[in-house]
């Protein structure tokens, strides 16, 4: 493959992925019903050339990162082309159902959120159930989405989809699955104590009658609602970023106006980088708005600080975890007792520190099911049979409730983003012990600490987890820090 060839690749990715994020952007924030993925991907079909792929593998066997980065981007093209028409069906049909509940309409998109902050039971319950109707229109859609990832993924050469997802993402997918179960073992007594104790205390509900839809409420309601009010929370971040010798700058945007189509996930969006990078919110009141700004303000900032003359592969492409993982570190500050004190200006008393210490492990507990559960999924060939019942099975042994099998597609990700997200969540406990170790305990108060972190990013994808991993580490991630620092929540 000749440098003609490359720099080619290079100048269509981008203005593939300008497009693509571009048109993500304004559906996902409600500014169309419609998206045309598709109409995007066969502007762009020449990436997903088979021939140009595999010209690329024999380059990415020379050990060049970049190379391999290209080969991962051009391989993520390909599925997702085969499968873009059926994107937008699901999108279409996520921004145009809805539910009504009391005479109010209530789009798809916004029922969770609705759920989140329901004090009454009954009618988190009526949600829930009426969510259902809709899970079971986009069931078929999702099975033909994941049969076409599963075809195309040995078309490329991989031997399964599960290959292919743990090479471009830089995933071991067995020694994650280890360690997911380890994280369930070691909290499984701890977890199961908090959450009686607060169910009991809170709603008046036992253990035995915990539904999904309740424990939603419970994870963002009482002191999680009332400690962490609706207000700008820009200045607040500008705050401490500045003691950090980090800023926000021009290139990163907010979007938290509420629209009847937007979706409620948080977002970061990197339309151009780092000049229109755009954070998409949905305010419902309570810690889920400060969890969902602060993480979508880490990812923000990494791509804010990369070297706006990198090549592509650089500057545009990477493993997630790399990427997220700065995410975690942002948003789990609003677990640590000093900066609590110091931005927000609580003095968390000892239910509080347990409630966020129930709240975090929720987190984890609810990846870890997840990854174990979509790895059964994926390795067992067919999307039916007893897949939804083993999906409410597994969630129930994680999470210690009930959940609605018609999710058991619905709740899975493309490319394993569970076991990145849960590998981005140990490995923010190994980045935030070696920050304390090596700066202070209130690393979030130095601007040494600020340099280091912007040192990483302005390093771009040229590092790696494993890269960033062998850093601040042994290299492997490792479940210990995560789990020493739970403890802290009861010294």
């Amino acid at each position: 493959m000749d440098s003609g060839t490359l720099n080619e690749i290079r100048q269509k990715g981008e203005a593939f992925l300008k497009a693509l994020n571009g048109e993500l952007l304004d559906h996902l924030c409600g500014l169309k019903k419609e998206s045309k993925l598709k109409e995007i991907y066969n502007s762009y079909r020449e990436l997903g050339d088979y021939d140009l792929f595999f010209e690329m593998v024999k380059l990415s066997n020379e050990q060049e990162r970049g190379f391999k980065l290209i080969r991962d981007f051009l391989a993520r093209f390909t599925v997702e082309s085969r499968f873009a028409c059926f994107k937008d069906q699901i999108l279409r049909i996520e921004a145009g159902e809805e539910i009504t509940l009391d005479k109010k309409h209530i789009p798809y998109r916004a029922i969770i959120a609705e759920i989140k902050k329901e004090p009454l039971r009954v009618k988190r319950e009526e949600m829930y159930i009426k969510r259902d109707s809709i899970l079971t229109k986009l069931t078929p859609i999702l099975i033909q989405i994941f049969e076409t990832a599963h075809e195309t993924s040995r078309e490329l050469g991989f031997p399964d989809y599960l290959q292919l997802c743990a090479e471009i993402e830089e995933l071991n997918l067995y020694e994650l699955e280890k360690q997911a179960r380890t994280l369930l073992n070691d909290t499984e007594y701890l977890y199961r104590d908090l959450l009686r104790w607060f169910l009991k205390k809170k709603m008046a509900l036992k253990l035995t009658e915990l539904k999904a839809y309740d424990l939603h409420y419970l994870l963002n309601s009482f002191e999680l609602r009332e400690n962490f009010p609706q207000i700008e929370l820009k200045p607040l971040a500008e705050a401490f970023l500045k003691e950090m010798g980090l800023e926000i700058g021009k290139g990163i945007l907010l979007d938290f106006e509420k629209r009847n189509t937007k979706t409620v996930n948080a977002l970061c969006i990197p339309v151009e980088i780092p000049n229109k990078i755009v954070i998409v919110g949905y305010p419902i009141g309570g810690v889920y708005d400060y969890e969902s700004f602060f993480h979508s303000l880490g990812v923000a900032l990494y791509y804010r600080y990369k070297e706006p003359e990198d090549p592509f592969e650089f500057k545009r492409l990477g493993d997630s975890a790399s990427v997220k993982v700065f995410g975690c570190l942002f948003r789990n500050l609003l677990f640590q007792p000093k900066w609590l004190k110091r931005y927000l200006q609580l003095k968390p008393g000892t239910d509080f520190l347990q409630f966020l210490c129930l709240k975090m492990i929720s987190d984890v507990r609810y990846l870890s099911g997840k990854l174990l559960y979509e790895l059964l999924l994926h390795r067992n060939n067919g999307f039916y049979n007893d897949k939804p019942d083993l999906y409410r099975q597994m969630l129930k042994e994680a999470m210690l409730c009930e959940y609605s099998k018609d999710e058991y597609l619905n709740d899975m990700d493309l490319f394993f983003r569970t076991a990145t997200e849960l590998k981005a969540y140990i490995m923010e406990a190994q980045l935030k012990t070696f920050l304390r170790e090596r700066f202070d305990e209130e690393w979030w108060r130095e601007k040494k600490a600020g340099d280091f972190i912007k040192r990483i990013w302005e390093e771009g994808s040229r590092l790696s987890s494993k890269d960033l991993s062998s850093m601040i580490g042994s290299g492997d991630i490792q479940t210990e820090p995560f789990l020493a620092f739970l403890q802290e929540f009861f010294r």
